[in-house]
């Protein structure tokens, strides 16, 4: 993620370290804590099926929901204070979770957690981009290439710390890490940005500009298929008789794929500039979800999952890319905080909509549901991509 810069935005090496800790850390909540949490609140606090389910997806509803709102403080008081605040509010959270003695009360803090990152994910997003002005692209690729090694290392440590030393270790483990990178978040230094002060207009007007607009879709459309993928690939592979190791190879492979796409791609222009790279990606994701429903198991979802990681490794850095550059300066932080609760959205109608369908079915659904928000985007696009930016 070091990127050459323009003077004004120098920030050095110990900047991008700082940010690169802060991608890292940001996403263990996802990969690290989510694999282990249902089991633990089942086990410890007695929580039923449907409880257990409610406290994970409480996450990813009040981030939806505070989503609406984080973007406004990113732009009004910049990108360093509130990632610090909401980075050492998720840490006293997750610290939080040993010391529930309900369901509820760990729905609580579940919910409470999931608003703090509607917070530092946007503003991580927003200070790439800002300090990236050589080169966004790399700086985007590298930026979810590290998540993407989160994704790959962070569940297999996981569970280890959750069965050598139990999961209140994992939990306080978590936290001291979110703790450091909210010290890390307050020593980045605040980008400048332009004095000039824009005619005031309502935040949601970005949903205007027909190709932020089209970045959301297709934000929408990756992670209503990757949320088919997380829950009819480990049911059908369960019913197949594999277990779960063999799924998490798959998995693997799917993460191997999308770093390895995020760190090749390292250009604007490549595979058609930013928004082609993101609709090849909804597209390969539809395509895959489609073999979800099709392929034969085992061999058939070896390609399911290779698909998906390129996929995905296409669309995430082109969507932060595209909702970064297409906005206006005032409106970034609300156009990326828009973007990931589009981001959020997929991740609660995916799972839902296959669990409705069915596991077979499940992906038809997924292709159904991404195609369709890939060619909403085609047609948008050429017809309407010179409106004015609000």
């Amino acid at each position: 993620m070091q990127i050459q810069m323009e003077p004004r935005q120098a920030a050095g090496l110990g900047a991008w370290l700082a940010l690169g800790w802060i991608a890292l850390v940001a996403f263990l909540d996802t990969f690290a804590i989510v694999p282990v949490l249902a089991p633990y609140a089942k086990r410890v606090l007695g929580a039923s099926d449907a409880q257990a389910g409610l406290t994970l997806s409480l996450y990813s509803l009040a981030n939806l929901l505070a989503n609406l709102y984080s973007g406004v403080l990113l732009d009004r008081f910049g990108r360093r204070l509130p990632m610090a605040i909401s980075l050492w509010a998720a840490g006293l959270l997750i610290a939080l979770y040993p010391f529930a003695t309900t369901p509820e009360t760990l729905m609580l803090w579940r919910a409470l957690h999931g608003a703090t990152g509607a917070v530092f994910v946007p503003a991580l997003f927003a200070l790439v981009g800002e300090y990236g002005v050589a080169n966004r692209t790399r700086a985007m690729g590298g930026a979810g290439a590290l998540i993407g090694v989160v994704a790959l290392v962070a569940p297999p440590l996981g569970g280890v710390i959750t069965r050598d030393y139990g999961e209140p270790t994992l939990f306080w483990g978590v936290a001291t890490l979110m703790g450091i990178a909210g010290l890390a978040a307050w020593l980045v230094p605040e980008p400048l940005r332009s004095g000039h002060t824009p005619p005031r207009k309502h935040p949601l007007e970005v949903w205007r500009v027909p190709t932020l607009r089209a970045a959301f879709l297709l934000t929408l459309g990756m992670t209503f298929a990757m949320g088919v993928l997380t829950f009819a690939l480990p049911v059908l592979l369960q019913q197949a008789g594999y277990d779960a190791a063999y799924r998490g190879r798959l998995f693997g492979l799917l993460s191997l794929m999308a770093i390895a796409l995020m760190v090749a791609v390292r250009r604007t222009g490549q595979l058609g500039g930013a928004r082609r790279r993101a609709q090849l990606g909804v597209g390969l994701l539809a395509l895959g979800a489609l073999g979800l429903s099709l392929a034969p198991i085992p061999i058939g979802t070896w390609l399911v999952a290779a698909l998906y990681g390129v996929g995905f490794g296409l669309t995430f850095p082109a969507v932060h890319l595209l909702a970064f550059e297409d906005a206006p300066e005032h409106r970034r932080g609300v156009s990326l905080a828009m973007l990931h609760a589009c981001f959020s959205l997929g991740y609660v109608l995916g799972p839902a909509a296959a669990g409705i369908a069915g596991a077979a079915l499940a992906g038809y659904v997924g292709a159904l549901a991404s195609s369709g928000l890939l060619l909403s985007t085609l047609r948008l696009l050429p017809r309407d991509t010179q409106n004015p930016t609000p």
